[in-house]
C-alpha cells in the first residue's frame, strides 16, 4: 500500500470518529432532556427497580444448572463437542443425577 493511500485511510477513519462522536453527542442530549421532562424522579427510579428485578428473575430462570465440575454452564450448554461430551460422560452425568435423586448417600455426592 503506497504511503498517499495509507494517510487517505488514516484521514477518512478519524473524521468517521469525529461524526461519530458529534452525533452521539447530540442525541444524548436530546435523549436526556426527553427523559427530564417525561418522567419524574420517583418514575425514573421505580423503572430501573423494575427492571433490575425483571433482570434477576430472567437470570434465575435461564442460567442452566451447573452438573459435576464444570465451571461455566453458558459455555457448553448449546453446543456439542463430541471429544468432551463423549458417550461415556453423558453416562456419568445420567448416573449423579440418579444417585442425587434416590438420595442414596447424600454425603457421596457433594464430595464427588
Amino acid at each position: 500500500m503506497k504511503n498517499k493511500t495509507f494517510r487517505s485511510i488514516i484521514i477518512l477513519v478519524a473524521l468517521l470518529f469525529i461524526n461519530i462522536e458529534a452525533a452521539q453527542a447530540g442525541l444524548i442530549l436530546r435523549f436526556k432532556a426527553y427523559i427530564r421532562n417525561e418522567l419524574s424522579d420517583f418514575q425514573i427510579v421505580y423503572a430501573l427497580l423494575a427492571l433490575l428485578a425483571l433482570s434477576f428473575i430472567s437470570y434465575v430462570i435461564f442460567t442452566p444448572v451447573l452438573i459435576g465440575k464444570e465451571k461455566w454452564g453458558f459455555l457448553t450448554y448449546y453446543s456439542y463437542n463430541p471429544t468432551t461430551r463423549s458417550y461415556q460422560n453423558k453416562r456419568m452425568l445420567v448416573r449423579k443425577i440418579s444417585g442425587i435423586l434416590k438420595n442414596d448417600k447424600p454425603s457421596d455426592h457433594i464430595h464427588s
